[in-house]
């Protein structure tokens, strides 16, 4: 019962953080500073404060975290790449994919939050024109943040379930004869016990 109940907790806390991550990173997208946003004063880019950066980043944390409670949940023989050998092939994969985008979206996370706030000028064909993030860094990191989460909760719920059955035990085990009372097996001398 306690097993279930952490199951369940453990569960709960990856789901929570993963619908942070996604939630976050679509927020950062949705608030990031655009072109039309911008303008050059003096040959310095003046662009209006975004909270894209701090989403961004919150939401790296988020699948940093959710990864960390993950591998502690579950224990050894079950991180990206090294996985118990008796555990089924479709698990591992899930395993491993799930490890890969949350790897890659965590990348794309920071990568959108250090562009987010970059104030430099870039030559065009049109002339110079200020630096903006480009449209989809963003939500695709929150994508492959969403898929990570799904195959994480997957592969995390089909390994509590087999933690959680109970142990059966071989005939043999529980009907073992008992070998004190056999006739055939002489008694310990007293100077040997």
């Amino acid at each position: 019962m306690v097993i279930i109940r952490r199951s369940i907790i453990v569960a709960a806390v990856v789901l929570v953080l993963g619908l942070l991550s996604v939630a976050a990173g679509l927020a950062a997208e949705l608030t990031r500073v655009k072109a039309s946003q911008t303008r050059i004063v003096g040959g310095e880019c003046v662009h209006p404060s975004s909270p894209a950066m701090g989403l961004a980043i919150t939401a790296a944390v988020a699948t940093l975290l959710l990864r960390i409670v993950v591998r502690v949940a579950t224990g050894r023989g079950y991180a990206c790449c090294r996985t118990d050998p008796n555990i089924p092939k479709l698990i591992r994969y899930c395993i491993f994919i799930a490890w890969l985008m949350s790897f890659v979206a965590v990348g794309q996370f920071i990568a959108g939050a250090k562009l987010c706030s970059r104030k430099d000028l870039q030559l065009t064909a049109e002339g110079y024109e200020c630096y903006v993030l480009k449209p989809g860094m963003l939500s695709t990191a929150a994508i492959e943040a969403l898929i990570s989460l799904v195959l994480t909760l997957f592969y995390y719920l089909v390994i509590a379930s087999t933690q959680n059955l109970p142990v059966k035990q071989s005939a043999s085990e529980i009907e073992a004869p008992s070998v004190a009372n056999d006739s055939q097996i002489p008694p310990v001398p007293p100077q040997m016990q």
